[in-house]
């Protein structure tokens, strides 16, 4: 009986140990893999492609351009364009009438996004026989990264007539353009001006060409002047 009771009562003893056994042994190898299963996590992390980059972080990875560019490349752009426009319908001014007149404008243009940009420029349109001058909205959508159509409606706040006597006078005007190579472009124009409503259609040259045509054609126009010798 004594044997009996001995051995009942030390066999619970046993499996408890048993158990405990177990127990440290699944500690101590949960504590020597766990460096080796840090370090396999830490280079799955790395071997993860990052995701691109969102709209956000290429606006602000952008940078303001003299050269129009849309998003990634460019967050805002500059507006410098020189070109010449000609009346397809009856020109301003009554003695001297001249079918053609150039235009400059400066300005400044935001990306809002890949597809689309905002801004407003300043313009002046002028020949010897008639002056218009105002300021501009535009808004520009990218068809690629260098090329676009362009919507610019306009207010004209100064006029001038025959006799080139500028005076502040409302007018509107809307413009519609087509940039190719983001320094080329095809411009047409319905404007309510003096004397009327008229359509013109025209070329410009913006980004670079645009800001050297638009400052050597005046220097040009005014050393000849000086040097005519009529």
């Amino acid at each position: 009986m004594r044997v009996d009771a001995e051995f009942t009562a030390s066999g619970p003893h046993r499996r408890l140990a048993g158990k405990m056994g177990m127990i440290r042994s699944a500690a101590m190898c949960a504590l020597l893999m766990a460096p080796a299963t840090a370090a396999g996590t830490q280079q799955l992390a790395a071997d993860v492609p990052a995701a691109p980059p969102t709209p956000a972080s290429s606006a602000a990875e952008g940078k303001a351009c003299f050269q129009p560019r849309a998003l990634p490349v460019c967050r805002s752009f500059w507006v410098t364009e020189f070109g010449v426009q000609v009346f397809l319908s009856q020109p301003p001014g009554i003695n001297d009438q001249r079918r053609v007149m150039g235009t400059w404008e400066l300005g400044w243009m935001k990306n809002r996004s890949t597809g689309d940009a905002v801004g407003a420029s300043v313009f002046l349109s002028t020949n010897d026989n008639a002056m218009r001058s105002g300021v501009r909205a535009r808004y520009r959508r990218w068809l690629g990264s260098e090329s676009a159509v362009d919507i610019s409606p306009a207010l004209i706040v100064f006029q001038s007539n025959d006799d080139l006597e500028t005076r502040a006078r409302l007018g509107a005007a809307l413009q519609a353009g087509v940039t190719f190579h983001d320094w080329i472009g095809l411009t047409s124009q319905v404007e309510a001006a003096e004397g009327g409503v008229r359509f013109q259609t025209g070329v410009r040259v913006g980004g670079y060409p645009g800001a050297a045509a638009g400052l050597g054609l005046p220097l040009a126009a005014l050393w000849h002047a000086k040097h005519d010798p009529s």
